[in-house]
């Protein structure tokens, strides 16, 4: 079965790419890796695995075994189980520090995320135009997903940005929105967004709900009530998993289709 890679980022501040790949990664439908490619560090071990019961893992001490160890089995070892009952989805840790980030080869990382049999890939990049963002995960992804908060700022950056987008990343590129706090900021509706982003090139595959509660058991620390798998951040994500995922692997079986050649013709 084929596997996609799948990048996301954001064009400017904070506007819950870490959440939203962990959400999505929480109710995907086949076996997903969450990586953490944002250079300036991950915080997911940590919400998870807060007593360090795990030990120190991640992208780091993967291409550290690596010099010893294959890379795929290497990175099996640096894995940890998302609590979500399924057993199909699991964490790869990112670096410590900006410092060990520096020291990544992410161009065999990413092919590493490409060369996994079955098992999709969402990797989160942190911001797109930082120095040091991870230019071979996003370039060799199937699919990238731009996380934009649903406020002016963030939708005035997005559009501004927008041919030089579509310039460095393709027609690979989506857009998930993530809905604000109202006490904060104005929302906007989502077909209105969906319209004027369409006509920018940028289609709009779903948008996360504010939902503070739901959203600090991948932010802060994973204690979840009753009602966490029957959230409102979970039932979007569902949906938003089921579009992007879709979006995904068509591009993926468009671009990654072996040739083959007929009567002399290559097709």
């Amino acid at each position: 079965m084929s596997q996609v890679l799948i990048s996301f980022v954001s064009v400017n501040g904070s506007p819950g790419v870490s959440t939203a790949a962990l959400a999505l990664t929480w109710v995907w439908p086949r076996h997903a890796v969450v990586a953490e490619c944002d250079p300036t560090g991950g915080r997911a071990l940590s919400v998870f695995d807060p007593d360090g019961a795990h030990g120190r893992t991640g992208l780091f001490e993967l291409m550290l075994q690596a010099r010893t160890t294959p890379l795929h089995r290497a990175m099996s070892s640096q894995l940890l189980v998302l609590p979500d009952g399924t057993g199909r989805h699991h964490l790869l840790p990112g670096v410590h520090s900006p410092r060990e980030a520096d020291s990544l080869d992410w161009r065999r990382l990413s092919s590493l995320f490409l060369d996994l049999d079955t098992v999709d890939v969402l990797a989160d990049c942190g911001r797109l135009h930082s120095r040091s963002a991870p230019a071979a995960v996003l370039s060799g992804a199937d699919l990238v997903v731009v996380v934009v908060r649903n406020c002016r700022a963030s939708l005035h950056a997005l559009a501004k940005t927008a041919a030089a987008l579509h310039e460095d990343l393709g027609d690979g590129l989506v857009v998930l929105v993530v809905d604000p706090d109202l006490r904060a900021h104005q929302r906007y509706p989502h077909g209105e967004i969906a319209k004027q982003l369409a006509a920018a090139g940028l289609p709009v595959v779903g948008a996360l709900p504010w939902d503070p509660v739901a959203a600090a058991q991948f932010s802060d620390l994973h204690r979840p009530g009753r009602k966490f798998e029957t959230s409102g951040l979970l039932t979007q994500a569902c949906r938003a998993a089921d579009e992007i995922g879709r979006r995904a692997m068509d591009r993926m079986n468009r671009l990654r289709k072996p040739l083959t050649v007929v009567n002399g013709h290559v097709r």
